[in-house]
């Protein structure tokens, strides 16, 4: 995981901090799997005010892009001498990413090479909005710590605590399937009988993977990683008007 942290502060050094971030399910990623817990590079993201998404479960598709990359990488790499060590497989991996983005034009791109193509769109930023909500996060939890410290009661947190509470809610994200009406409804707990998140009727249907992290809730396409719903809980109503998020650096629907 601090490897994986290195190496995105190194990109975001370079580029820029993005909008969001598309990678599977490995722990080193994303706790969501069996944890309500964020894991350290989840909340990084969210400090930075990164959208985190994730590909479905078994589903390497939604990563296609990045999948397909890999296949040319290889290609070019048999068509190589085998490299004797680390250092020359470095080298042959360098020299590969600059002929891949900066020499090869792609159809796919009207004949320009990825650099260009990348360098002649604006940039999408980072959520200010989601870097304040986790900061506040961060800074109840300390205050809380502090107030058990001084009380001198054990630091510890409750088992399924931050799941249950109206307004910092957190739930794992899980599979439903959008009623003829373009709603999610489900129970969650924490003073709220249920949820009801509408995500357009063109959506009726649809399996999706809704999730709530620190009163925000999320609907998401577990096939494509496209956002279909972000918006702040209200912990007064069931019923959660929909309010769609701007289209920032989705995962396209079809790879």
């Amino acid at each position: 995981m601090r490897t994986i942290e290195e190496s995105f502060h190194r990109a975001c050094s370079m580029y820029g901090i993005p909008a969001s971030t598309l990678t599977d399910n490995g722990s080193v990623y994303t706790t969501r799997m069996h944890s309500a817990e964020p894991g350290g590079f989840e909340r990084t993201l969210a400090l930075m005010g990164v959208r985190r998404k994730n590909g479905s479960p078994y589903h390497p598709q939604t990563q296609g892009k990045i999948e397909r990359w890999h296949r040319t990488l290889k290609k070019w790499l048999a068509a190589r001498p085998l490299a004797a060590d680390l250092d020359a497989l470095n080298k042959q991996l360098d020299a590969f990413g600059r002929e891949y983005n900066e020499e090869r034009p792609h159809r796919a791109l009207g004949r320009r090479t990825p650099r260009e193509a990348y360098e002649a769109l604006g940039k999408a930023g980072p959520d200010p909005g989601l870097a304040a909500r986790e900061q506040a996060g961060r800074n109840g939890e300390e205050r809380r710590g502090a107030g058990r410290e001084a009380a001198g009661r054990p630091v510890r947190r409750r088992p399924g605590a931050g799941r249950v509470r109206p307004v910092d809610m957190t739930v794992p994200a899980g599979l439903h399937r959008a009623d003829g009406r373009g709603c999610v409804v489900r129970a969650s707990g924490g003073g709220v009988r249920r949820i009801v998140v509408n995500i357009g009727k063109e959506n009726a249907g649809r399996t999706v993977e809704r999730g709530i992290e620190r009163g925000v809730v999320t609907v998401v396409d577990p096939a494509t990683g496209e956002v279909l719903a972000e918006q702040a809980l209200d912990p007064a109503r069931g019923y959660q008007r929909r309010r769609p998020s701007p289209g920032v650096n989705d995962a396209p629907r079809q790879m």
